[in-house]
């Protein structure tokens, strides 16, 4: 091999290695500047979205409205940061929930109509898929309710679950040692049968809860409402919705936004949720539903 031959190859080695040491350093830069990103995201104001101009606000609720967790303090934060924000003129409430707890349900309506006792924005509740129970209780608290004609609407009923699985626990020599004080305390333990006056006691407590239920609804729709067994539990299509007076249109949030307010700029306030989020949202409402519980 002759002397240029061999410094001909070096060169070659020494160029390899000099890009191989750059391949290196931009890896590891894309790699480190990956993990800044995604490290300092949670920690990035997201009050910038909303200073985009003016716009309306979107809020959406979604899912079963749950005890657990912060959903209804994050529902009126983020009702009141759009009641405040200058920028926005009108709030959507985009809705799509089949209900859950009575107590959180009444919770978000008092709030929100608090809300509108001061305020000149007028707050659209959009039914999407389902706005039943605890979901059609928050709807009601807008100022105009509107579903798809193929929505379900309604619901307006109280629930509370329990089972009895004395007979089977006999069967398979199951027996309960739960130790309470009171004779009422375990008046819904699954091993034992409720007495008649237990049963007359929980009636009364789900007709009251209901009889709150019925007195924001008709506070909130007024002469709106066409007929009375629409306080029956029943739920109906968007279309029939409309003929009950439980809603004032059918339509999407498109049509509002293209009907009343002149296709304004539409800003989701609601944060992405992560997949570990979703994940464990999903998790924590199928426990809800396994738990005993006064529901709507």
């Amino acid at each position: 091999m002759d002397e240029k031959t061999l410094k001909d190859l070096i060169d070659a080695l020494v160029e390899d290695k000099k890009s191989e040491r750059r391949f290196k350093v931009v890896s590891r830069l894309i790699i480190l500047t990956i993990f800044v990103i995604i490290f300092a995201l949670p920690f990035v104001s997201s009050d910038k979205i909303y200073k985009v101009g003016n716009h309306t606000a979107v809020i959406n609720i979604n899912g079963v409205i749950s005890p657990g967790g912060d959903n209804t303090k994050k529902v009126i934060d983020l009702i009141a940061k759009a009641e405040e924000n200058e920028l926005c003129q009108n709030i959507i409430l985009n809705i799509n929930s089949p209900g859950g707890s009575a107590t959180q349900s009444k919770i978000i309506f008092d709030q929100i109509s608090k809300i509108k006792e001061t305020s000149s924005k007028t707050i659209y509740a959009v039914i999407d898929d389902v706005g039943a129970s605890g979901g059609y209780y928050i709807a009601a608290s807008g100022d105009m309710i509107i579903a798809n004609s193929s929505s379900i609407v309604g619901s307006i009923g109280v629930r509370l679950d329990s089972i009895n699985i004395e007979s089977l626990a006999k069967k398979l020599g199951i027996e309960s040692q739960t130790i309470s004080s009171g004779e009422d305390k375990t008046i819904l333990d699954p091993f034992q049968s409720l007495s008649q006056k237990q049963r007359d006691h929980l009636n009364a407590l789900v007709e009251d809860i209901h009889n709150d239920f019925i007195t924001d609804i008709k506070l909130a729709r007024g002469s709106k409402i066409k007929d009375a067994s629409v306080f029956s539990g029943l739920f109906w299509t968007g279309k029939q919705a409309l003929q009950l007076g439980l809603i004032d249109e059918v339509g999407s949030i498109y049509d509002i936004n293209k009907k009343y307010l002149n296709n304004s700029n539409l800003v989701v306030y609601n944060k992405k949720t992560s997949l570990i989020d979703e994940l464990m949202q999903s998790l924590l409402s199928n426990y809800s539903k396994t738990i005993i519980g006064i529901s709507y």
